[in-house]
């Protein structure tokens, strides 16, 4: 059976039992005299605590799979800040433009082999991919950051100038 079909029949038996025990087991016992508000608020106090066990243990179970994320999110936080270092470089005139991307590729490089990461042919396309990716967000901010730039142009266009 294909994988993608197996997580479909799991999910859509967790949501059917989830289905029947809110909409008949919860209220039948309600019905007996079974205090429910007790019993949920146990469970998520027991669920708190099984939660905070695998954030502890989750390094140690999750294997390659995990530490190729990881080293994913490293990469993305990296090429973050050598993206930002290249741009303040550039705006300080100590860069010319051309030179912003292999600066900041240099960076991300230098740092990933400081941190212990073997930087591969794949590691450098994830970096380049990551660098072009950083770079549009500087050029084309989206959410909170883009709400403030344009709330500050308008503000910008308010403003008179006094001479």
């Amino acid at each position: 059976m294909d994988t993608n079909l197996q997580i479909l029949l799991i999910v859509l038996s967790v949501i059917a039992g989830a289905v029947i025990i809110i909409g008949f087991v919860l209220p039948f016992l309600k019905k007996q005299g079974i205090d429910v508000q007790l019993i949920i608020n146990q469970t998520r106090g027991i669920l708190a605590t099984v939660d905070k066990t695998l954030d502890t243990v989750r390094p140690f179970i999750e294997g390659a799979a995990g530490n190729k994320l990881t080293l994913f999110d490293d990469i993305l936080n990296v090429t973050h800040i050598g993206v930002e270092n290249a741009e303040q470089l550039y705006n300080a005139g100590q860069l010319e433009g051309d030179e912003r991307k292999g600066a900041a590729r240099e960076y991300i490089v230098d740092t990933l082999k400081l941190i212990g990461v073997d930087v591969t042919n794949e590691v450098e396309r994830v970096i380049d991919g990551a660098i072009e990716a950083e770079v549009f967000e500087l050029k084309h901010p989206s959410g909170a950051e883009a709400e403030i730039m344009i709330s500050l142009s308008d503000d910008f266009d308010e403003v008179e100038v006094v001479e």
